[in-house]
């Protein structure tokens, strides 16, 4: 058996494709990153000759298992990109990813935190990662009530209420059935994105109606959506094909939100837009037409 396949960074990429992605995907995509700069970087001191076959064949896997997961097409995509460039070069590449992807977190809180005024209503739907730091650092300097919608079947709602309530947030679960009941009493929404293209975003099944029935009422939607989380028109849709077929994700029109939140700031969806439109997509991930 080929020695680097016994490596524990090629152990930790096998099983990051194929393991479901804990509620923090940039933590994933951290982790990720991290394990394939270690792993480039032991090809090329151990093993130069299986590179960039190694490589090759465990992005391959992710792409396959993982294509819902922004943060991890973002990488492999990232990986095509520098392939030819040497392992030097990728390996520092993905080591300044892992830092970002590491960071995110943290930067959107602080950024989306400043949404949050005393003694609002915010209404969440899902689990994200995300957004229960921002909430968590918002409660640091202010008091505000958490509506979690329970996001059945997964019942990621009901799990990121247990974290607040335990880091001392006043929070509720509300029945998802009965969210338009609630929503005229919210202040404002807020939700994590799992991706964000062109013209629309991926999240948890249910946000798009959430998203027009907030609009009708006047209420702002916000939506946190890392950098890395950005993909380019047909990589964007590709994740939606692949999160559909689970029937855990969908899609919703850009023009329904008030704005994403991000590490560059909070940007209308015009400008959230533009970050997507911005990018470049391998000619390794193109699928023929």
């Amino acid at each position: 058996m080929t020695e680097w396949v016994q490596w524990p960074s090629w152990r930790r990429l096998v099983a990051i494709a194929r393991a479901p992605v804990a509620r923090s995907a940039a933590a994933t995509g951290a982790l990720a990153a991290a394990s394939l700069a270690e792993l480039v970087e032991g090809l090329a001191e151990y093993a130069p000759e299986a590179y960039p076959t190694a490589v090759r064949s465990i992005t391959e896997e992710l792409l396959e298992r993982c294509a819902a997961v922004a943060p991890l097409i973002s990488l492999v995509n990232t990986v095509y990109f520098l392939l030819e460039a040497g392992p030097a070069a990728l390996a520092a590449e993905l080591r300044r990813v892992e830092r970002r992807m590491a960071s995110s977190a943290g930067i959107l809180a602080r950024v989306g935190a400043e949404l949050i005024e005393e003694g609002c209503i915010v209404l969440t739907h899902g689990g994200s990662g995300s957004v229960q730091a921002l909430l968590a650092h918002a409660a640091e300097t202010r008091r505000f009530f958490v509506s979690c919608l329970a996001t059945l079947p997964e019942g990621e709602g009901v799990e990121l209420a247990a974290d607040l309530a335990a880091a001392g947030l006043a929070v509720e679960v509300a029945p998802d059935d009965q969210v338009f009941e609630i929503l005229p009493d919210v202040d404002l929404v807020i939700v994590g994105a799992d991706a964000l293209g062109p013209r629309r975003l991926m999240s948890t099944a249910g946000t798009a109606a959430l998203a027009a029935e907030t609009r009708a009422l006047g209420i702002a939607f916000y939506v946190l959506a890392s950098v890395d989380k950005v993909l380019p028109g047909p990589l964007f849709e590709r994740a939606v094909r692949a999160g559909r077929r689970g029937g855990r994700y969908e899609a919703t029109d850009l023009g329904l939100i008030t704005a994403v939140v991000t590490e560059r700031g909070v940007l209308d969806p015009r400008e959230a837009a533009g970050l997507a439109e911005d990018l470049e997509v391998s000619p390794l991930l193109l699928e023929p037409d």
